[in-house]
């Protein structure tokens, strides 16, 4: 295939190359799969068997659903590494999505009980092995030098993903109403949908981009490191079977190290890429400033938790849930953040259109947004202080607080990965989109360790404390934001 597309000059999709608006698509599609699925994994898995789960109990269920979350994340990186070394970003595309798709498929199943269950895992498992962040690369391919249109590209994919997680309403329904195997058929259809739309458009839409490996191997290589590769995965799968077997790891253990050492593995990773022969000097005064930003990204994660821990039981025990008579749940706000998404990327998306080359820089807009995470603790800080623990408070607390925090994530989601398609070395193209995912990881990790510091009755300090850490490291990329711009353009004329 020969074809190439001028993607500069192609508009036909809100402003965007063609090729955005199946990827969009796909994102949608695979946004609502994975969401509707999770949704009701845990409950089918600890339902009884006569309610049509599996039985588990409910420590167990959590733990499965832990562990799998945790082992998603190394094997996207392996992932990463075989898209940009063996098979190239549309490859990886076709062969990932086709087995997740497999993958869901399977727990349609009515009378698949844990065989199927635990084969659609692997089976989900595998795809992130096979592609990593293929789509997030691709993406960035839509984009030459110097296009402005990238931040706003990556905005609508943001904005995509969190239309989809409307579906555990969906799915939730049609679980209770019909059954978990129809709920699961829902997301099945929809991961199908998304993949029959790219294999039917991928030709046209994107030319030859993507077909061939970034950093191929050599003919003379490729067993040696196929051989490395199998025979270090089942060293690794006996050893964790062996420890299993031994009970010196349990599921909930095994999470818990796993989760740990992901903190530090971006980290090492990005040394990794920075000690190699295939970059250049350029290349690693750029990956210093991706650091800075990495670190603003993982601080928004720690904030994110919060969110999702001692907020949530805030939620339940100290907010006035009833609204205009109406009786909510404490989960009714976990909804609130994919609301405020969607309303905010499209503002942000609309607003880095319109300014077009007069848009801030890759730095200023994730200093200013990483302020904007640490404004929500800050600010959860008054009814700390102004209330007693005896007293319900408004919702309207909460409300502002996931305000300030998507309102930063609207600007920072977005620019992450655009700014990691700009500056990647060619050698590590996907690889370094798994390591910008990897601080989530590392954000849950410094999570996990602020909380060491919470007191209950404490909170305005400990609060206090997570606020301030993220203002002043995003004040500070405010106030550098030249200066790393400047490293990061160094031997490209590009906007980032």
């Amino acid at each position: 295939m020969n074809e190439r597309i001028n993607f500069r000059e192609d508009k036909r999709f809100l402003g965007h190359p063609m090729g955005l608006g199946t990827i969009s698509f796909m994102t949608l599609c695979q946004g609502f799969a994975n969401y509707g699925m999770s949704a009701i994994l845990i409950y089918y898995l600890y339902a009884d068997m006569a309610a049509g789960g599996l039985g588990f109990s409910q420590a167990n269920a959590a733990q499965f659903i832990s562990l799998y979350s945790t082992l998603s994340f190394l094997c996207g990186i392996l992932g990463s590494y075989m898209a940009d070394r063996f098979i190239g970003i549309r490859k990886a595309i076709r062969i990932g999505f086709f087995i997740k798709t497999l993958g869901y498929v399977l727990l349609v199943v009515p009378t698949g009980g844990i065989p199927l269950y635990l084969g659609s895992q692997f089976l989900l498992l595998m795809s992130g092995a096979a592609m990593g962040n293929s789509l997030d690369a691709l993406t960035g391919k839509l984009y030459e030098k110097g296009d402005t249109r990238r931040d706003s590209g990556y905005s609508i994919l943001y904005i995509m993903n969190n239309v989809g997680a409307i579906a555990p309403v969906i799915t939730g329904t049609i679980a209770q109403i019909l059954g978990y195997h129809i709920g699961f058929l829902f997301a099945a259809i929809l991961q199908a949908l998304g993949f029959l739309i790219y294999l039917l458009t991928e030709k046209k839409l994107y030319g030859n981009v993507g077909t061939e490996p970034d950093d191929q191997v050599f003919q003379e290589e490729k067993r040696k490191l196929i051989f490395k590769l199998v025979s270090g995965l089942g060293i690794l799968v006996l050893l964790i079977l062996t420890l299993f077997y031994t009970g010196i790891f349990t599921p909930t253990s095994f999470a818990n190290t796993v989760s740990t050492i992901a903190i530090f593995i971006p980290i090492v990773y990005l040394v990794y890429i920075g000690k190699s022969k295939k970059i250049t000097k350029e290349d690693r005064i750029k990956l210093k400033m991706f650091f800075v930003l990495f670190l603003c990204n993982s601080l928004a994660m720690m904030v994110w938790n919060q969110s999702t821990g001692i907020l949530a039981v805030y939620a339940a025990e100290r907010v006035n849930l009833n609204i205009f008579g109406i009786e909510l749940t404490p989960a009714a706000f976990q909804t609130v953040p994919a609301v405020y998404a969607v309303i905010l990327g499209i503002a942000v998306s609309a607003l880095w259109i319109r300014l077009g080359k007069k848009q801030p820089d890759t730095p200023l807009k994730f200093g200013i947004g990483t302020v904007l995470w640490g404004a929500g603790p800050l600010f959860m800080i008054i009814p700390f202080v102004m209330f007693t623990k005896e007293t319900k408070v408004s919702p309207l607390w909460l409300l502002i607080f996931y305000l300030f925090i998507i309102a930063g994530e609207a600007i920072t989601s977005p620019t992450g990965p655009s700014c990691t398609a700009a500056i990647a070395p060619k050698a590590f193209t996907v690889q370094m989109f798994t390591i910008w995912k990897l601080s989530q990881s590392t954000g849950a990790g410094l999570s996990t360790l602020a909380v060491n510091f919470y007191k209950e009755g404490a909170e305005a300090g400990y609060f206090l404390g997570i606020g301030l850490i993220t203002c002043i490291v995003g004040m500070a990329v405010c106030f550098s934001h030249k200066a790393i711009s400047v490293k990061m353009l160094m031997g490209k004329k590009e906007s980032v």
